[in-house]
């Protein structure tokens, strides 16, 4: 059996797993070094602004980071444990403190239900990975509920209140949701706990029951997940049933349809950034040794991520062992380039939009925060400039530098 699933895993990544006709591999090629610089406007358009309103409490920190709903921007300053809600206007309508909470719990927006969902560990138990594998193993024992807490305010009640809900299993299996009643898990962990060494890197989920699975794996002992939890990423498209679908150390890009999946992109890099091919036999013999060797390697392949296509354009994201990066793929010239190099200009007011920390997507549109000093700036040294329209009033009332300012783009199509 455990050779059997070496060889299946080892094989997968390129292996086509449904009869569905899909369109050929297609390489991208991606060099992390290179250095060349491109303008921003090259690759993005339909610029939008919305002024938040103007308060001392709320001030563009390093950490602060932005959801978008269908009503509201949802905006997170972590270190202070507060949630601005503004309305889609700039309208500042609620701030929820959850200080009280603790550093065991982030926000997170759950688009099916329109709700703010924290969930994290009771902060009165200190659990080991064994112990969280254990929990989740035995969910059916009422006891077990006693590890975890849930928090959720329900966006459609504008009192915004933060109210405790009992923990659930597919949260503790950090399963997402797909389409309609479908969900997908991809959580990927070992451990002798389990007592079938068969699992499955990504699965489909109807009614708490699998009714999908792809990519096998040892769940007991393989090597590669050895001492590491990894998961697999759906990064999401704008069709509801499709997701794009990345593992950890694999170079490939599958796109799932409702229940058919198979590969559509593969990574190409350079040698040094390329995975031995003994990386996936080899045994770490504890978490040290897999820690050491993950800084040892830092720019070694672990995953891509946050994939998203446009019919001209690829922004896709690339986490290394120790270290991350985000890129442009223009399908045109066939050409990759790294958004770091990608500078803001005059047309977009020097603002560099391009792989920020907290961005958003949704409706085919990214969203991130700026600081009105960067705006500020660009135009007190360029007099000739007009600002649009949504921006005018704003800047005439001289806001505070650090106020924050919703930024939308779309990558150019």
């Amino acid at each position: 059996m455990r050779k059997n699933l070496l060889n299946l895993s080892l094989s997968a990544c390129l292996l086509l797993l449904s009869s569905t006709v899909w369109p050929q591999l297609q390489k991208l090629y991606i060099n992390p070094k290179a250095v060349g610089n491109e303008k921003q406007s090259n690759f993005i358009d339909s610029v939008k602004f919305v002024p938040l309103e103007p308060l001392s409490k709320v001030a563009m920190g390093l950490n602060m980071n932005i959801q978008v709903t269908p009503d509201y921007f949802l905006l997170t300053d972590y270190p202070k444990k507060n949630i601005f809600v503004y309305n889609k206007q700039g309208k500042l309508v609620s701030t929820i403190q959850f200080k009280r909470l603790g550093n065991n719990f982030y926000p997170q927006y759950r688009e099916e239900t329109n709700q703010v969902v924290f969930f994290g560990g009771n902060k009165n138990f200190n659990l080991t990975p064994k112990d969280a594998i254990s929990i989740e193993i035995n969910w059916n024992n009422p006891r077990n509920r006693k590890y975890y807490r849930k928090y959720v305010i329900d966006l459609n009640d504008t009192t915004f209140t933060l109210k405790k809900m009992l923990p659930e299993l597919h949260e503790v299996a950090r399963t997402v949701h797909f389409y309609d009643d479908h969900f997908l898990k991809g959580k990927i962990t070992t451990s002798n706990l389990y007592k079938d060494s068969l699992s499955y890197e990504v699965q489909l989920i109807r009614h708490d029951k699998v009714i999908k699975s792809f990519f096998p794996y040892n769940h007991i002992n393989e090597p590669r997940f050895s001492f590491t939890e990894e998961s697999a990423y759906f990064s999401e498209t704008d069709t509801p049933y499709v997701r794009y679908v990345t593992r950890p150390f694999c170079d490939t890009i599958y796109k799932l349809v409702r229940d058919s999946l198979a590969p559509i992109y593969q990574l190409v890099l350079p040698l040094e950034n390329k995975l031995p091919p003994d990386f996936y036999s080899r045994t770490f013999k504890n978490n040290s040794e897999r820690t050491n060797f993950n800084q040892n390697n830092a720019m070694l392949l672990h995953q891509p991520f946050s994939f998203y296509e446009t019919p001209r354009l690829i922004f896709f994201g690339i986490r290394y062992l120790s270290n991350f990066g985000t890129y442009i793929y223009n399908k045109a010239n066939n050409t990759t380039y790294k958004t770091a190099n990608i500078k803001g200009d005059s047309t977009h007011y020097n603002l560099n939009l391009m792989g920020g920390y907290g961005s958003a997507l949704r409706d085919g549109a990214f969203f991130n925060l700026i600081k009105a000093g960067d705006l500020q700036a660009f135009f007190e040294k360029h007099k000739e400039a007009v600002p649009p329209p949504e921006l005018k009033a704003y800047l005439q009332s001289n806001p505070s530098p650090e106020s924050p300012v919703v930024v939308s783009f779309k990558l150019k199509s």
